[in-house]
C-alpha cells in the first residue's frame, strides 16, 4: 500500500485534493469499491461516493480508471 500512497501523494494538493480525497484516491488506485473504502476509512459508502465525485471533477477524469491512471503517473 505504501507505494500507492506515495504515488497519490506526490502532487494532489496542486490539483486541490483534500487529505481525505487523497486517501480515497489511494484506495481507488488499488481497485477498492466505495463500500470497501467506507469500511476501511470508517465512513459511509455514500460519503466515499461524494469524495470520488469531487476527485473526478478536480482531476477532469471521466471515471475511476482514468483518475487512478492520473494518480499513478504522479509517481514518475
Amino acid at each position: 500500500m505504501k507505494a500507492m500512497l506515495v504515488a497519490v501523494s506526490a502532487s494532489p494538493q496542486a490539483l486541490g485534493l483534500s487529505k481525505r480525497e487523497t486517501e480515497v484516491l489511494s484506495w481507488v488506485v488499488q481497485g477498492k469499491r466505495d463500500s470497501e473504502i467506507g469500511v476501511i476509512l470508517e465512513i459511509s459508502s455514500r460519503t466515499v461516493e461524494k469524495h470520488v465525485g469531487r476527485i473526478l471533477h478536480k482531476l477532469g477524469a471521466e471515471n475511476r480508471t482514468t483518475a487512478a491512471g492520473i494518480a499513478f503517473t504522479w509517481q514518475s
